[in-house]
């Protein structure tokens, strides 16, 4: 090139035709460049672009290649699944993928990316480096047997992708809470149990609450009667949802959040029975859930004590405390402890754990009475008023308050009635669910001594007995995390509630 300039500078040209002579290459490159960039941009434009803009998408074993795009079916066997998609670039350079679904033929299916999901899909198209994978999370709502086709577009870097004709972006599902989901289908506080729906019956009850010394003024929401359906699947088990509470998550945060019990004892093993060797007041037992045996039975943290440290809570077997003056048994948890997958679903929360001295007549007896009790600060001599973790026991009032009596003794009646002297009115403990049978310890401590806790005995009252009794079974009770949902199911003992 420098030497052709040179000739064309020796040579008798004018100064003006070599200007315009070099004007016109510099038009003709530009243009060349223009229509280049013009192809490029138009064919990303409407992601037609093939050759090396290549890759996968995949949900599980099932995998569809994409070719500038791709197709892929999914069929659901159930109507709820959250599927994992997968997409990877195996062109020679950094593309942006997008992805969407077909328009659906019947308009009661929902579908949507989750709030978890690691990557959130745009039109526009998602960055993905050469060879590397993208993943989404996919929920599918009511298409049981329903084909549903997922697309997938790759494109250029550098531009944006736009929807292929015939199909729909996706957006956030939104869904409620388990604990929204069950609210929604509450009975009102004044229904009166006897004039309602059978429906109704196994739905939640309202109660209201006035404020206390550990916990303001609150709504919650109770299961009554005698086998209401509130059956839900965790830990691979039947447990049962109490209800629907406002839960301090130890840091202040309320939320609305399910509370599930163990719809069996996991055992008889002693609230607590140390003596005066190791830490109590007497030889029967300490009554401070903090440092509770069966509270480090239960929770997690507890894996350096000698005997039934977080046995339950690792599914693990070995020794436990049981019987007086620090008393031990075997104890296997290798099939009834908790799943990994099941610790994840339970949150924190704080416990209440005041008490009280009398409790016999209905004056101070009720069920009323013990859930002011039970939100006070009023305990023995150094105990603790409150405590934070995962797994506890149920109240007194949780009893109480699960009952609906009958059509001979309402609702009302029962809840009149100091729970100390329910084992003569057989209508309001045989009309809770939560009566078992037997002996069963609550999280409650007599105010009074230092070793007292409350439990229901077996004939349907509430009374208080040593902590280091053996008699008494352990119900865990866990309080879920507000991000939990009711997916299916409808409670009842053969369909239970499922969570997600």
């Amino acid at each position: 090139m420098k030497e052709v300039i040179n000739k064309l500078s020796d040579t008798k040209i004018s100064t003006s035709y070599l200007f315009i002579l070099l004007g016109v290459c510099a038009l003709m490159m530009t243009g060349y460049f223009s229509y280049a960039w013009f192809t490029v941009q138009g064919v990303q434009q409407y992601s037609v672009v093939t050759g090396n803009l290549r890759g996968s998408i995949a949900i599980g074993a099932n995998s569809v290649a994409i070719e500038g795009t791709g197709t892929i079916s999914y069929t659901p066997s159930t109507d709820s699944e959250t599927v994992t998609i997968t997409v990877t670039n195996s062109s020679d350079r950094t593309v942006k993928n997008s992805i969407y679904y077909y328009t659906l033929s019947d308009s009661s299916i929902g579908i949507g990316y989750t709030s978890d999901s690691p990557t959130i899909p745009t039109i526009e198209g998602v960055s993905v480096e050469k060879g590397k994978t993208l993943t989404y999370k996919i929920k599918v709502k009511g298409a049981n047997g329903k084909a549903v086709k997922i697309g997938s577009s790759m494109g250029l870097v550098n531009s944006n992708l736009t929807l292929p004709s015939g199909t729909v972006a996706f957006e956030l599902l939104s869904e409620p809470s388990g604990a929204e989901t069950l609210i929604a289908k509450a009975n009102p506080e004044s229904l009166d149990y006897n004039s309602a729906t059978d429906d109704q019956k196994n739905q939640m009850w309202t109660f209201t609450h006035e404020a206390t010394t550990q916990l303001g003024a609150t709504t919650d929401y109770r299961y009554i009667g005698a086998n209401p359906n509130n059956y839900v699947k965790f830990n691979d088990e039947l447990w049962r949802i109490i209800g629907v509470f406002d839960v301090d998550d130890g840091k202040g945060k309320l939320e609305k959040r399910l509370k599930i019990i163990r719809n069996e004892s996991i055992g008889n093993y002693s609230w607590d029975n140390k003596n005066t060797s190791t830490g109590a007041e007497t030889a029967y037992g300490k009554n401070n859930w903090p440092d509770a045996r069966l509270n480090y039975l239960l929770n997690e943290g507890h894996d350096s004590e000698t005997y039934g440290g977080s046995l339950y809570w690792n599914r693990k077997s070995g020794t436990c405390y049981s019987g007086l003056n620090n008393a031990t048994t075997s104890c296997d948890f290798t099939s009834t402890g908790l799943t990994d997958s099941a610790k994840e679903m339970i949150g924190d929360a704080k416990w209440y754990l005041g008490g009280t001295a009398s409790y016999t007549s209905s004056t101070n007896g009720l069920a009323s009475h013990f859930y002011k009790y039970e939100r006070g600060t009023t305990v023995y001599s150094g105990r603790s008023t409150k405590w934070t973790g995962k797994v506890g026991l149920i109240y007194p009032s949780d009893y109480g308050y699960a009952t609906s009596g009958n059509s001979s003794t309402s609702r009302a009646t029962c809840l009149a009635k100091e729970m100390y002297n329910w084992d003569g009115v057989r209508a309001c403990y045989q009309n809770d669910w939560l009566f078992k049978s037997s002996y069963m310890w609550t999280l409650s401590p007599r105010s009074s001594n230092s070793n007292y806790v409350f439990y229901v005995y077996s004939g349907g009252y509430v009374a208080d007995n040593g902590a280091d009794s053996v008699y008494s079974g352990a119900w865990p009770v866990v309080h879920l995390k507000s991000t939990i949902k009711v997916t299916t199911g409808t409670g009842s003992s053969n369909d239970p509630f499922i969570l997600e």
